[in-house]
């Protein structure tokens, strides 16, 4: 959870972004790393302040702690020292099992605690997809997402508007926290082909001819598409006029191109039989 953790807290302490706002409902203005005594091993993921004074003490959680409670308990204690006010509490449970962990310590005529626990995963991605904030796009893979590749492909999209080594961080960001959810393997084939590509296209002597090799691809797609698409259309007009069309005819017409498969389109409307339509 090491990697996840630094990654999680660079996101969420962004100053320009939504994330922290969204998932607490408090308006973050401030934030610090805290220092624990040595002879304490906790470390604070975030902590900060927000707008009405208060101290925010904010927790990931890859995985189900039993003694997380205790532990939040144990954090709180010392903000409290440390800080003079009690903090508001929250765990964000990022894992994929089923998260099962304690919110409350109860010693009764001593002590009763609580903090906040939320499934990250059941809030609703599309506030922070829809954010102008990169880094805020990138926290939302680990919610709720309607549709998975779409979301993917457009934060890779924001990311390839980036530059050098901001783009690259930012990959990196994508990467760690989609293999969370299962989908680093799509993350990392979409990443290769980005910077494969824009290693290339940077290079003086093949980054030219790549470009003008791709701009030609990407005509050749087009027409390809309008193509298809007049293939189609003969199709349907053979299938209408005369039921079943014989297989060795389809495949003659799939050789065609597209005027010729115009000019056999106005024929079909005319033609006694299919087999006239090449004639």
């Amino acid at each position: 959870m090491q990697d996840y953790d630094s990654t999680l807290k660079q996101l969420l302490q962004d100053p320009q972004g939504l994330a922290a706002e969204y998932l607490t409902g408090r308006r973050l203005v401030s934030w610090r790393n805290p220092e624990m005594p040595a002879t304490l091993t906790l470390r604070a993921d975030s902590v900060g302040r927000d707008d009405t004074g208060e101290t925010v003490h904010i927790e990931w959680q890859g995985r189900n702690d039993p003694r997380m409670a205790a532990r939040m308990l144990h954090y709180a204690a010392w903000l409290l020292n440390d800080e003079g006010r009690f903090p508001l509490q929250y765990v964000f449970y990022v894992g994929t099992a089923e998260m099962s962990m304690p919110t409350t310590v109860v010693c009764e005529g001593r002590i009763v605690y609580s903090y906040n626990l939320l499934n990250i995963a059941a809030l609703d991605a599309e506030p922070l997809l829809a954010s102008p904030d990169l880094r805020d796009n990138i926290l939302a893979v680990l919610m709720r997402l309607h549709d998975r590749e779409r979301a993917l492909r457009r934060i890779l999209g924001r990311i390839g508007d980036l530059r050098d080594a901001n783009r690259r961080e930012a990959y990196q960001q994508l990467r760690r926290l989609a293999g969370l959810r299962h989908m680093g393997e799509l993350v990392e084939e979409e990443g290769k082909r980005m910077f494969v590509l824009e290693d290339y296209l940077e290079h003086d002597t093949f980054g030219p001819v790549l470009a003008r090799n791709l701009e030609k691809e990407r005509q050749e797609g087009r027409n390809e598409g309008k193509r298809e698409g007049a293939l189609q259309l003969v199709r349907r007009g053979l299938a209408k006029r005369f039921g079943d069309v014989p297989d060795s005819l389809l495949q003659q017409l799939s050789g065609l191109s597209i005027d010729e498969l115009e000019e056999v389109n106005f024929r079909v409307f005319t033609a006694n039989k299919p087999e006239d339509l090449l004639n």
